[in-house]
């Protein structure tokens, strides 16, 4: 016993005199830990302006990612000054900054990169970036979003000119969009933002000869109907203008959507209703009770189309919890405003396209085949049109077509036999689109 005991007080002597080697490691060993602690070196021109960054900060920068939006990336490479050469912008923060910094660095002759200015940005959170042609010319202004710890939202706009970079405009903002709303070339800045009596402003912003901002328009959506802009996003119409459509926050709760359609007047220099539709027809038509469910380009077709719910009841599914509605996307700069009827999935936020002779004419119900499956079915007669499921990934799809991946599973759909679609256009293959 006193034998086995001593071996293990010496067991626990090697172990203990191992840890503290491990805590007192050679200047080599320390230098390999320590390598493989820090983050991996980027490739290419990244790496380089990584380098040359850290270079001229004398510490590691860190990079910020921006939170959303199209570009995801810390670094921007773009000819930001229009002379030809590439440009790039990080993103960084240090030991010693409380904002998030913009560096600008240019290519030397050598083909590395140098610093040539930096400037602090206006919180610790980038939400967004992207670049923009706000200013006549090649160059390519920076816009960045800003979210506050307090969840404000900041807009800064950047412009790198002649070796010097210049803040154009900061503002406080809830939405914004960059896009050519007044048909002058170059992309204009539209700024929304909720008033204290709950209405909601428009300001359009676009730039002078000079390179400064001004304010060409500002219009309020009455408190009585808005109480906060959900989303905005712009598009050409059927007839070549240049729309603005607004989804804003409606109802008793607050939860309902309603759309604003506009369109810059080059006379008196304001956003104006559009004219095809009165502004309370399109509210009362625009009128629906999916939150998520703003309007956009569906069909990639540069216009923009905004949902409306029509008369058809959908189908809430208490077992599932589950609630899906028919949907038809509207153009009503068009003369014929139905662009795509469908059904819209509430659980997945996806849409799938049906052909445009069943609008009206469909109703929901549960499947008794198969299980977790809707119908649709014919108002009169109750006659199987389509049945709609979402089965695993590994599910077998033979009978069944497959329209994609929504949320880790198979969206399929199956036509009942003696069912016949006149457009020859129609695709059900084609027919599913992931909502934003």
């Amino acid at each position: 016993m006193k034998n086995l005991m001593c071996r293990w007080a010496a067991l626990a002597c090697v172990l203990l005199c191992l840890a503290l080697a491990g805590c007192s490691a050679l200047p080599g060993e320390r230098a390999q830990v320590e390598e493989l602690l820090r983050a991996p070196k980027l490739s290419g021109d990244y790496g380089d302006v990584q380098t040359a960054l850290n270079d001229w900060l004398g510490e590691s920068a860190q990079l910020k990612y921006p939170m959303q939006g199209e570009l995801l990336s810390p670094f921007l490479l773009q000819d930001l000054d229009g002379d030809g050469q590439m440009d790039a912008a990080v993103l960084y923060t240090t030991a010693q900054s409380t904002n998030v910094c913009i560096a600008i660095l240019q290519k030397t002759d050598a083909d590395g990169w140098q610093v040539r200015q930096n400037v602090e940005g206006l919180s610790d959170t980038v939400e967004s970036v992207g670049l923009a042609q706000l200013q006549p010319g090649d160059g390519a202004q920076l816009v960045v979003g800003y979210l506050s710890a307090q969840g404000d939202h900041y807009l800064a706009v950047y412009s790198y000119a002649q070796n010097q970079l210049s803040t154009i405009l900061e503002q406080q903002y809830e939405q914004y969009l960059v896009e050519d709303i007044t048909g002058g070339g170059n992309q204009d800045l539209i700024l929304m933002s909720t008033l204290e009596d709950g209405g909601v402003q428009i300001e359009l912003l676009t730039v002078d000869k000079e390179g400064s901002f001004q304010q060409v328009a500002v219009m309020g959506l009455s408190a009585n109907r808005f109480s906060g802009c959900a989303s905005v996003a712009a598009g050409m119409g059927a007839d070549g203008r240049h729309y603005l459509v607004l989804d804003g926050w409606t109802g008793i709760s607050g939860n309902n959507l309603a759309s604003v359609l506009l369109y810059f007047d080059e006379e008196t220099q304001q956003m104006v209703p559009a004219t095809q539709i009165s502004t309370e027809r399109l509210y009362n038509a625009s009128l629906r009770n999916v939150s998520t469910l703003v309007s956009q380009d569906l069909d990639d077709d540069g216009i923009v189309e905004i949902p409306t719910q029509p008369d058809e009841a959908g189908l809430l599914n208490m077992s599932q919890s589950r609630r899906m509605d028919f949907i038809v996307w509207m153009d009503y700069t068009s003369p014929e405003p139905k662009k795509s009827f469908g059904l819209l999935d509430e659980e997945t936020n996806c849409y799938i396209e049906l052909p445009m002779e069943w609008e009206g004419n469909l109703k929901l119900t549960d499947s008794e085949q198969y299980d977790g499956a809707v119908e649709l079915r014919t108002l009169d007669e109750d006659q199987l049109v389509m049945t709609v499921r979402l089965a695993r990934t590994t599910s077998s799809s033979k009978g069944w077509t497959r329209l994609g991946i929504v949320a880790s599973r198979q969206m399929q759909a199956k036509l009942a036999p003696d069912v016949e679609i006149a457009d020859k256009d129609y695709r059900l293959s084609k027919a599913l689109h992931l909502l934003n």
